[in-house]
């Protein structure tokens, strides 16, 4: 009598599969999610500082081409971009060099204005 023995898994090996697969998949998850979170932010924050430097752009511009252009005290406004709200506030503060005057513009994303996305500091002339 010859014995036959088929090719195959048995079920406790596919089930100890099935099992690894479970235990390490979540994780995965968990590691992709992580690094969108992460892509998103990255995203935002470059967002914010493009948003920083058309404002002083901006400014420089209007210092330029309108005469008798002052800067004032503090400025602010928002801009739609990217199918957001950006909230942005320029300070303008005087220096120890005469003539010149320092900018500091802050962006945040929405509603959210306690803590900015982006800072830029900037020196102009009067």
């Amino acid at each position: 009598m010859s014995k036959h023995r088929q090719a195959g898994f048995t079920l406790i090996e596919v089930m100890t599969a099935l099992l690894i697969v479970a235990l390490a998949l979540p994780s995965l998850l968990v590691l992709i999610n992580g690094q969108l979170q992460g892509a998103g932010y990255t995203r935002d924050k470059t967002q914010a500082y493009w948003i920083a430097e058309d404002q002083l752009t901006r400014l420089q511009l209007r210092q330029t081409l309108v005469e008798n252009a002052s800067l004032s005290q503090t400025e602010t406004g928002t801009v739609q971009s990217n199918g957001a709200e950006w909230f942005w506030s320029i300070t303008t503060e005087d220096t120890e060099v005469p003539g010149f005057k320092r900018l500091d513009i802050e962006v945040y994303l929405g509603q959210h204005r306690n803590n900015p996305l982006a800072s830029l500091t900037g020196f102009m002339d009067d």
